[in-house]
């Protein structure tokens, strides 16, 4: 697991060969000195010097926090890391180093990523396949450029009218779809499908009958009854 935020996730009374040692430690991997010598190299692959072990965390800034804790997730050679929001608190010119180290960490380790993400623009760069959640609900699932190129789902149509994106001469402006009302209480979700009471095409179905989740073209994936 990477944290969203590099401030909090790091406990401030150790030293960096503390935290990157201690999934070493407990899953009971190495002796001392393989522990340590694992620590230096895991700081040496996120980019620190590994002179740094013996440091607190509040002796660095927040992007070399986030590569601290991706090597502390990195620690027991995972298959697959889940990033919650890993880059949303970092000022947007160290957002691009902390996605490129997870890029490159990607094709050198062999990683999978599940990457959690509100910013449209880095799931766009960083992802292959994007699923697009509501309420804690799936709309919609696809491959990365079919997804941006042909949103079915009304939310995801919603949300890709709101990006920001330069208009050349002579093409027709892109609409841009307001959602109406309030988000509803992910504790009391509304019946039927969960978006109906924002839908701009929701039908009477909508508000009594859950969608199926289904595949309508290949590999993309809604769960829409206007796809039934």
């Amino acid at each position: 697991m990477v944290f969203q935020d590099p401030f909090a996730s790091l406990n401030p009374r150790k030293t960096l060969e503390s935290i990157l040692e201690e999934p070493l430690f407990v899953h009971n991997i190495g002796k001392a000195k393989e522990r340590r010598e694992k620590v230096e190299e895991l700081l040496a692959t996120v980019g620190l010097n590994p002179a740094f072990r013996t440091r607190y965390p509040h002796e660095f800034s927040g992007g070399q926090r986030q590569r601290i804790g991706i090597a502390r997730a990195l620690s027991l050679s995972p298959d697959l890391i889940i990033a919650d929001e890993p880059v949303s608190a970092l000022d947007v010119s160290i957002q691009a180093q902390i996605i490129n180290l997870m890029q490159d960490l990607q094709q050198e380790l062999d990683l999978t990523y599940v990457f959690i993400s509100h910013d449209l623009s880095v799931v766009r760069h960083i992802s292959d396949r994007v699923a697009v959640m509501y309420l804690g609900k799936m709309m919609e699932l696809s491959e990365k450029h079919d997804l941006y190129n042909d949103p079915l789902h009304p939310y995801t149509q919603a949300l890709l009218s709101a990006v920001p994106i330069p208009r050349k001469p002579g093409t027709a402006k892109r609409e841009r779809i307001i959602l109406q009302g309030d988000l509803p209480s992910p504790s009391n979700p509304p019946e039927g499908c969960v978006f109906h009471t924002r839908c701009p095409q929701a039908m009477a179905s909508c508000k009594s009958i859950i969608p199926e989740f289904k595949e309508v073209k290949s590999g993309h994936f809604v769960a829409c009854h206007l796809y039934e």
